[in-house]
């Protein structure tokens, strides 16, 4: 009788220890769930090359910024990134062929300020709305230049000589931001201005420095070698900050005009790319912008670095989308 109750006993012991080890071994599993659940949501991008887009004409600006950026991102994600030229209509044509494409991360867009100013002005049928953006990474100052030598000196002398005589004011085309920069300028000091717009840089150039234009807007990259060679004299920049290399050149804010127009820059991809993807691609171009060669890039080019992932970029994009309709609409541009 003794030995049968034992035997009971151990027998519900051992019932019971089954059970505990049972209960414990659910809850080690509940427990390991969300990093199970995170492990299955971990995807294997990118497996293939990335096309990145720009809609520049092979060696412009825009073309060299993006075989730069390709370079030093390639080893980050791991794949080669292809560039694809794809001009035309100020940007609409590379808009257009981005909207046409599989949202999975495998074809962006490196974009400018004309992201927002070509939809505006040319009435496109694609416009920011319809694209992710992935991250922002820099912004080109505007720069007033003048013939080294000449009359206008300043900012107060474009002003004074301006109040007496119409000014020749040079842009790289209309509705541009050099040429927004620049009417912006008008209407806060009232002076006499006739806008020359030029479809090419070398043009605008031999105009300046033929003296059958006055002052020119345009990035610092884009009269550097005139700067250096002392043919042209740099006046101000649109910009909150002076510039690093060239410090002797105010901002118009500082002399009292708080107008700020610059040339950002950012990649952007077709709308719908789920958010992992979008969040390695962001990271991926992030950590490129240390690599050597990007910071020599920005240096030589004169290129404010000043990254926003894609949600900060898509409100920023809504903030420029806003400023430029305002005032494209107060120019008298668009309606």
């Amino acid at each position: 009788m003794n030995k049968l109750k034992i035997f009971r006993l151990c027998l519900i012991t051992v019932l019971v220890l089954c059970v505990i080890t049972f209960a414990a071994s659910c809850g080690s599993q509940k427990a390991e769930s969300p990093k199970q659940e995170q492990q299955q949501q971990k995807i294997n991008f990118p497996e293939k090359p990335i096309s990145l887009v720009v809609w520049g004409s092979p060696g412009g600006g825009s073309d060299v910024f993006g075989r730069t950026l390709a370079k030093a991102a390639e080893p980050i994600l791991g794949k080669p990134i292809v560039v694809e030229n794809k001009p035309g209509g100020g940007g609409a044509t590379a808009m257009a062929y981005l909207a046409s494409q599989k949202p999975d991360g495998y074809t962006l867009l490196a974009v400018t300020t004309n992201y927002v100013l070509t939809p505006l002005t040319k009435n496109t049928p694609n416009t920011y709305k319809d694209f992710d953006p992935i991250i922002m990474i820099g912004r080109d100052a505007t720069m007033t230049a003048v013939r080294a030598g000449g009359e206008i000196k300043s900012i107060e002398d474009l002003v004074t000589i301006g109040k007496n005589k119409n000014l020749k004011w040079g842009t790289f085309g209309v509705g541009t931001t050099d040429h927004v920069a620049a009417a912006l300028f008008q209407k806060a000091t009232g002076i006499k201005v006739d806008f020359v717009p030029f479809e090419g840089g070398g043009e605008a150039m031999a105009a300046l420095l033929g003296g059958h234009v006055d002052v020119l807007n345009g990035n610092p990259s884009e009269i550097s070698s005139q700067l250096e060679a002392g043919q042209l004299k740099g006046i101000g920049v649109f910009s909150a900050e002076r510039l690093q290399d060239y410090s002797d050149v105010p901002t118009y804010k500082e002399k009292g005009y708080d107008i700020i127009v610059e040339t950002w820059r950012g990649i952007v991809a077709p709308k719908g790319v789920p958010e992992e993807i979008k969040g390695v691609l962001f990271e991926g171009f992030k950590k490129a912008l240390d690599d050597p060669v990007m910071k020599d890039y920005y240096k030589k080019n004169n290129i404010i670095e000043e990254i926003k992932n894609g949600n900060e970029f898509y409100d920023f994009i809504e903030q420029q989308n806003e400023f430029y309709k305002k005032t494209l609409t107060e120019m008298g541009l668009i309606k």
